[in-house]
């Protein structure tokens, strides 16, 4: 098996791609595999070399992502639908969400020697647009504030928390909900909403688990629809929706199935697993592709909560 170790430097406070290096060099010594170490060097470059080494042969190939979600979601739109090719995470970013899916040996991730010898799954993919997003995507309100929280982010003196905070409070006053033409699986659902997402993986967002029993490997994505109402309800709902506890409000629709499409007003901001993307008109379904993931022997997803219906 060919070995691609994909750092990015940008990714946390604590990458150092030296020291990385070394370590990937000292535990690959003892191994007669032929393996690389690539340092990313702009945005989507991620996602461009993993392309070229899936195309390059079909040998067996495991890429190592080595940051956070948005580094991983680069890599799964270079490598998915390539049937040779296995994909993986080495946590060293400021966000992490799509691990907590692992109820039970997350922590193993953070050892590239248990992830060298691991196993592999097949995952499920969301297609919104051609891009690809494994977890969660969403539009509405929180993609606007998570996308948001970049550019308070670059601000002096501004901590991850302060810049959810600002970019929060900014986007409140600009609006709880907007307008949009929904149609879910055939079915017309227009209105006003705060929110609306497609789930694969159950985190996102940094602290949001909207749905404590989705399994990405299930071939069905579970949809969620906040509807559009005052500030203070609007509060009330998205505090359910972020603890898994949607279906308490009749606010909130809930429903596995294939297809959600959208048409906004205007371009809105859409987020892939936090990754960017603006459109006025989206298409969010189960993709053809699948991704082959591995993970640490003795890592479980399983969630902990128990799904009773496929339709709730």
């Amino acid at each position: 098996m060919r070995h691609l170790f994909l750092i990015n430097p940008t990714a946390g406070k604590n990458t150092d791609p030296d020291r990385l290096s070394a370590e990937i060099r000292r535990l690959m010594a003892g191994r007669d595999e032929p393996y690389l170490i690539r340092l990313t060097e702009y945005p989507h470059h991620a996602e461009e070399i993993a392309r070229e080494a899936a195309e390059e042969s079909g040998e067996p190939l495991c890429i190592y992502a080595f940051g956070g979600d948005g580094t991983l979601n680069e890599v799964v739109n270079g490598a998915a639908g390539y049937d040779h090719v296995a994909v993986t995470v080495c946590p060293t970013g400021s966000g992490n969400d799509f691990l907590k899916i692992f109820t039970r040996g997350r922590e193993k991730f953070h050892h590239l020697s248990a992830l060298l010898d691991g196993e592999t799954a097949t995952f499920d993919l969301i297609d919104c647009n051609g891009r690809l997003a494994l977890n969660i995507a969403s539009v509405g309100l929180d993609a606007r504030v998570g996308v948001g929280m970049v550019d308070f982010k670059n601000l002096p003196l501004v901590s991850g928390k302060f810049a959810y905070v600002l970019s929060l409070i900014s986007n409140v006053i600009k609006g709880i909900s907007n307008r949009y033409e929904v149609e879910l699986d055939g079915a017309r659902l227009d209105g006003d909403y705060t929110l609306m997402a497609v789930c694969n993986g159950r985190w996102y967002g940094g602290g949001f688990c909207p749905i404590p029993t989705a399994m990405p490997d299930d071939g069905r994505l579970t949809f969620v629809l906040v509807e559009g109402v005052g500030r203070l309800k609007a509060a009330q709902l998205v505090k359910l929706y972020g603890a898994g506890k949607g279906e308490q409000a009749p606010e909130i629709t809930i429903r596995d199935g294939q297809q959600l499409t959208v048409r906004c007003t205007k371009p809105e901001i859409t987020q892939l697993d936090g990754e960017k993307l603006v459109s006025d008109e989206l298409t969010f379904r189960m993709s053809e592709k699948k991704l082959r993931f591995r993970y640490p022997k003795g890592a479980r997803w399983e969630p902990e909560i128990v799904r009773t219906a496929a339709v709730r």
